[in-house]
C-alpha cells in the first residue's frame, strides 16, 4: 500500500462516521477555541499595531525625525551641509531647528513647561511632513503667520491655560554660559495659531515659532551661541543604520553627532515591543489550551480505532503511515479554526468603530429604557472611548501581514503538533494482541 493511495481516504471516513455518530464534539469545541484565539489575536494586534504605530509615526514626523545630525560648531544654520546631507541617497528632507526649555506663564498666575522649537520660515518647502503632522499644512509657510512675532501652540495646552490665537504670555527661558553663567530672560509673546497633532504629550508641552520672529530673536540672542540640530527623514526609515554609518564614513561626521531613530528612541520603543511581546504570549495561551482539548480529543479517537488501527497494521500500514490519518484530521480541525478565526477577525478588525458603534447603541438604548422605567438614571450618552477620557475620536487600526500569517499559521501547528504527539500511541499497538480475542 502507498500511503498516498489510503491515508487522506481513511481520515475522511473516520471522521465522517465520529460526526455520523455524534463524537465530534471535541472537535467543534478545538476548531472554535482556535477559531476565538486567532480572531482576538487579529484584532487585539491591529488595535494595538494602530495605537503603536500612530504613536511612531508622530513622534518620526515631529519629533526625533529618522535621522539627527548635531552641528558641532555654534551659528547660524550650515546650509552647505543640509545640502549635502539632501543629496545623500534615499534622503527625503532635510529639516535645520533649534530648541530650547521654557516655562509659560499667562496673566493669571499659571504656567507650564515648554518645548519651544524655531524652524525655517519655508519650513512647508523643506518638511512637508512635519506640517502635515502638525495638522497645518494648509497655512502656508510658517513666516506667513508672524505677523504678531508669536508662537504656534499645541492645542491642548492652549486650552489648559486657555489661550487662544491673539492671546499674549510670557515665556521664561534660562541659559547657561561658561563666563556669564546663568541667565534668566523674560519674553512677552503672541500666540499666532495652534496646532494639534494628534499626540498628546506635543499637543500639551510644544510650541513652534519660524527663524525669523522678533521672539526667536529674544530667546536665542546671541546667534553665535546657538547649536543646530538637522533633521533628516529618509524615503525608508528601516534604512536608517546604513545611512548613519554613511554619513559618518562619507562626511566625516563624528559618531556621538548623528543618531538614527531607533536609538534615539530605544527605551519608548523598546517598552512598545515588549508591550506586545507580552499580550501576544497572554493571548497565545488560548491556542495551549486547544492544543491540550485535541491532543486529548486525538488520544481518545485512538482508543476508539484501536481494532481498526491493528487491521491497518496487519495488513502492513507502517506506524507512521497511521500517525499522518490523524496528523491530517489535526490538521483539519486547525486549518477550519484558523480560516474561520481570520476571516472573522479581519472583519471586527478593520470594522472595530462600527462594532463599537453598536455597542453603544445598544448599551444607550438599555439605558434609555431603564431611565424611562425607573427614572432615576443619568440618559446621559455612553461612549466605549469617550473623548474626555480619552484623546481619540476612533480607535486606529493597522493589520500587519507578517504578523496575521504568524498567528493563522501558529494555530494550524499547535493543533497539528497536538496530533502528532498524541497519535505516538499507535505505534505502541500490536495486532496480535489487539486481534486474538475478536
Amino acid at each position: 500500500m502507498r500511503a498516498t493511495r489510503w491515508i487522506g481516504f481513511v481520515s475522511r471516513r473516520w471522521f465522517t462516521a465520529r460526526r455520523e455518530s455524534g463524537g465530534s464534539a471535541g472537535s467543534l469545541l478545538a476548531a472554535s477555541g482556535i477559531a476565538i484565539g486567532v480572531a482576538a489575536l487579529i484584532v487585539v494586534l491591529g488595535v494595538m499595531n494602530g495605537f503603536q504605530l500612530g504613536f511612531i509615526d508622530s513622534i518620526l514626523q515631529v519629533s526625533s525625525f529618522h535621522v539627527r545630525i548635531d552641528d558641532e560648531r555654534k551659528g547660524g544654520v550650515d546650509e552647505a551641509l543640509v545640502s549635502r546631507i539632501a543629496s545623500e541617497p534615499g534622503v527625503e528632507s532635510v529639516l535645520p531647528f533649534a530648541e530650547t526649555r521654557c516655562l509659560l506663564s499667562t496673566r493669571d498666575g499659571r504656567a507650564f513647561p515648554l518645548a519651544l522649537r524655531a524652524i525655517p520660515d519655508d519650513s512647508q518647502k523643506r518638511d512637508p511632513g512635519m506640517m502635515a503632522a502638525l495638522g497645518i499644512e494648509k497655512k502656508g509657510m510658517i513666516g506667513a503667520w508672524n505677523s504678531g512675532g508669536g508662537i504656534i501652540l499645541g492645542a491642548e495646552l492652549a486650552r489648559y491655560l486657555e489661550l487662544a490665537p491673539g492671546s499674549e504670555a510670557d515665556l521664561l527661558v534660562v541659559s547657561a554660559d561658561g563666563e556669564a553663567g546663568v541667565e534668566a530672560n523674560t519674553v512677552k509673546v503672541h500666540v499666532d495659531g495652534l496646532f494639534r497633532s494628534g499626540y498628546y504629550d506635543f499637543d500639551f508641552g510644544m510650541a513652534i515659532l519660524p527663524f525669523s520672529s522678533s521672539v526667536c530673536a529674544s530667546i536665542f540672542p546671541v546667534a553665535n551661541a546657538v547649536r543646530y540640530t538637522y533633521g533628516a527623514k529618509l524615503h525608508d526609515r528601516y534604512s536608517d543604520a546604513g545611512f548613519v554609518e554613511r554619513l559618518r564614513t562619507d562626511l566625516g561626521l563624528g559618531v556621538d553627532r548623528v543618531e538614527g531613530w531607533r536609538d534615539y528612541n530605544r527605551a519608548f520603543f523598546g517598552a512598545l515591543r515588549t508591550e506586545k511581546t507580552v499580550m501576544m504570549l497572554l493571548i497565545g495561551l488560548i491556542f495551549l489550551v486547544v492544543g491540550v482539548n485535541i491532543f486529548h480529543s486525538m488520544r481518545r479517537a485512538v482508543a476508539e480505532k484501536t481494532e481498526d488501527i491493528a487491521v491497518l497494521k496487519a495488513m502492513g500500514a507502517a506506524p507512521e503511515e497511521l500517525r499522518r490519518v490523524f496528523v491530517f484530521d489535526g490538521l483539519a480541525i486547525g486549518t477550519s479554526g484558523a480560516v474561520i478565526g481570520l476571516v472573522l477577525g479581519l472583519l471586527v478588525a478593520v470594522n472595530v468603530n462600527e462594532v463599537f458603534s453598536i455597542v453603544e447603541t445598544i448599551i444607550n438604548s438599555a439605558i434609555g429604557l431603564a431611565s424611562r422605567v425607573i427614572g432615576s438614571i443619568n440618559s446621559s450618552n455612553f461612549r466605549v472611548f469617550s473623548p474626555q477620557y480619552f484623546y481619540l475620536l476612533e480607535v486606529p487600526v493597522r493589520v500587519l501581514f507578517p504578523e496575521t500569517f504568524f498567528v493563522t499559521a501558529a494555530a494550524i501547528a499547535s493543533a497539528a503538533g497536538a496530533a502528532a504527539v498524541a497519535a505516538n500511541r499507535v505505534s505502541r499497538l500490536v495486532p496480535a494482541e489487539v486481534l486474538r480475542d475478536e
